[in-house]
């Protein structure tokens, strides 16, 4: 059996959760295969949703790199859920690319760059600028900065 596009991605961050020290459960939700299975939930306690995207664009005024990210509704009434996290990998056809990311986002950063109150199709942007934290915009929201290491250090509730 072929190995999934979105396998390979979701793998990619759930390897980052699972190499720390500290013990942890994970469970898939299964939400609906058209959307790749996308929410796990963690500890029993938070729910991650993964998302990946290959296509980037060049931003040529900071040699930056940039991905678009589309919410269906469906996934909004899952990023609407308490307690949920959203992990985003700015991904790259070739896996040799070393210039991928994971841009995690907490439930308050997820609702000011979206408007979980709708569950409407919305969208928001990862942004990579060589040396420099990610950043994360949306219509709503002008940039928001985020560790690119925070998947790496993140305390999951539960551990």
């Amino acid at each position: 059996m072929p190995v999934r596009e979105f396998e390979l991605f979701h793998g990619a961050a759930l390897t980052k959760l699972v190499r720390s020290d500290k013990p942890l459960t994970l469970r898939m939700i299964e939400t609906r295969s058209d959307e790749s299975w996308s929410t796990y939930k963690i500890n029993d306690e938070v729910r991650l949703l993964l998302k990946h995207s290959v296509i980037s664009r060049a931003l040529s005024r900071d040699k930056s790199r940039a991905w678009q990210f589309v919410f269906s509704p469906d996934q909004m009434v899952q990023v609407a859920a308490p307690n949920t996290w959203c992990a985003l990998v700015c991904g790259s056809k070739s896996v040799a690319d070393s210039k991928m990311e994971i841009c995690l986002l907490d439930p308050s950063q997820l609702g000011v760059l979206l408007n979980v109150a709708v569950p409407a199709q919305q969208s928001l942007m990862v942004k990579r600028i060589e040396g420099k934290r990610l950043r994360a915009s949306s219509v709503r929201a002008s940039e928001l900065v985020v560790a690119r290491n925070r998947l790496d250090s993140w305390a999951v509730p539960g551990s």
